[in-house]
């Protein structure tokens, strides 16, 4: 998803699978449900993100969309299936916020600093939390995050080969090995995103499941799967971290579920790693041919982790068997959310 700033983008648009009056606009990366008609393709406008922080006439303006103790943040919210993840402001509101015309802002800018606008941080819990320090800068590191389906799913060609997986409700857990050094790091995805690392520590949920995936590493290097030069980074999800039924049947501490693996950055099939690595992997709903509509029904359910469907799905998540980028350059990792699942906007990721 797009680096969250508030800034003028020319909107794409798609029709709504749900709503004959409502369709889909892609604004960036981000996904937002509009009124059909009221905007054309490649219209500009200004659009604010989810975990922006609305001050003063905004705030008051967009009262009844906001959430929070303050009622002061924008969150995602579904129309008819489809999640809108931000707002559009009018030009009239641009004006007032700015000082200018709609049509004299330059495309692309972070307008957040003139509009007063900042962005959300969620509170980190303690188990979650630690001391971090830089990541050396000369280290070569992805980030992962995905995009929304409807508005990337043209990206998919029909009948390509996709690997369906079970999207989980949890902290997003990074781990990187360097083999040639021995180097290793421990982030999540809020720290990545500022270059910082973990100080391990034995508290630290990210660092109580570190070793299991050095291990898998490490016996992948012996058995000939990853070359002993290599960089490894690991992507995972930490459950549970984020309260309520979100269980996913662990008691008495955390587990992490693995959904990506890059080896000197490029992403390994799920199915081509040692056989360890199986029990560690998210839940794979679907692997075959990719069909839209098969795709967005299997986002319902319950969800697959525990073996025992304790709580609801929170959605899937639709990738090419072979990693690829769509034509903005985004890794092409598409989130479908369960329609039962209520976003609080309190989420850690």
């Amino acid at each position: 998803m797009s680096s969250w700033k508030v800034s003028k983008e020319r909107i794409t648009l798609f029709p709504h699978p749900n709503a004959e009056k409502l369709e889909l606009g892609k604004v960036g990366a981000y996904q937002v449900v509009v009124q059909k008609g009221l905007y054309r393709d490649g219209d500009e406008v200004v659009f604010v993100p989810e975990k922006s922080i609305l001050k003063g006439a905004l705030r008051e303006r967009f009262a009844s969309y906001l959430v929070g103790p303050q009622k002061d943040r924008v969150k995602a919210i579904a129309l008819r299936g489809e999640l809108s993840c931000g707002i559009i402001l009018s030009p009239e509101v641009v004006e007032q916020q700015t000082g200018q015309a709609l049509a004299a802002l330059p495309e692309g800018e972070d307008l957040s600093a003139r509009m007063d606008i900042t962005k959300y941080e969620p509170p980190i819990p303690l188990s979650l939390a630690g001391d971090v320090e830089a990541l050396p800068k000369d280290l070569r590191y992805g980030q992962h995050d995905c995009e929304q389906f409807g508005v990337y799913a043209d990206q998919l060609q029909p009948g390509e080969d996709v690997v369906i997986t079970e999207k989980l409700h949890g902290s997003q857990a990074i781990y990187y090995l360097h083999l040639p050094t021995g180097e290793r790091f421990v982030t999540s995805k809020g720290f990545l995103g500022r270059g910082l690392c973990l100080v391990q520590n034995e508290k630290n949920a990210y660092w109580q499941n570190a070793a299991s995936i050095w291990n898998m590493i490490e016996r992948s290097v012996g058995s000939g799967l990853i070359p002993p030069d290599a960089s490894v980074q690991v992507f995972a999800e930490l459950v549970p971290c984020q309260g309520g039924a979100w269980t996913y049947g662990v008691t008495g501490g955390t587990t992490v579920k693995v959904f990506d693996v890059r080896v000197n950055g490029i992403s390994m099939p799920y199915d081509k790693l040692a056989p360890e690595w199986a029990a560690a992997w998210v839940p794979v709903i679907h692997r075959g041919p990719f069909d839209v509509e098969q795709a967005r029904s299997l986002r319902e359910g319950m969800e697959q982790v525990s073996g025992k469907q304790l709580h609801i799905r929170e959605g899937v998540v639709v990738r090419p068997y072979v990693d690829r980028r769509a034509s903005d350059g985004r890794r092409l990792a598409l989130k479908l959310i369960n329609p039962k699942y209520k976003e609080t906007g309190e989420e850690i990721n």
